[in-house]
């Protein structure tokens, strides 16, 4: 079984690859107009919004067990949380939009182009905080990233 500080670097991938993961879907199903690919895209941001909550909370843990360790930069820790907090309500918004989205736009009442459009601008933005959150990560054990 991972300890916090491993399972928190397992979970932080989930959010940053996935959120690149649905701009590809949602920007193809913005360009094809297909519905049933928007909806997956909806799915899937309701999904990493979900999952973005453990890598966040996992956080605080694995601060505790790797503080104080060699290579570790400290002063990089309370950065890397204060933007991992910004981003992850980011997230959670727009996790709440989707799946207001897949309520709205049931079976037979398809979503609208711009509520496509709408939620993959989001995402792009919500997708570079998350990168930048892994940036901030990376800089507290990551000697080649400082």
């Amino acid at each position: 079984m991972p300890n916090a500080a491993q399972l928190h670097l397992i979970l932080n991938h989930f959010p940053i690859i996935g959120t690149f993961m649905v701009i590809i879907v949602l920007g193809y199903a913005v360009y094809v107009n297909d519905e049933r690919i928007k909806k997956l895209g909806m799915v899937l941001l309701v999904f990493i919004g979900l999952i973005t909550i453990p890598a966040f909370l996992t956080g605080g843990k694995a601060e505790r067990i790797v503080k104080g360790n060699e290579g570790i930069v400290e002063e990089n820790i309370q950065p890397h949380e204060d933007y991992a907090r910004t981003s992850m309500i980011a997230m959670e918004i727009t996790a709440g939009v989707a799946l207001l989205g897949l309520i709205l736009f049931r079976k037979e009442k398809p979503a609208p182009v711009y509520f496509g459009v709408i939620l993959l601008l989001i995402i792009i933005v919500v997708n570079l905080m998350m990168v930048y959150t892994g940036h901030l990560g990376g800089k507290i054990s990551h000697s080649a990233i400082l």
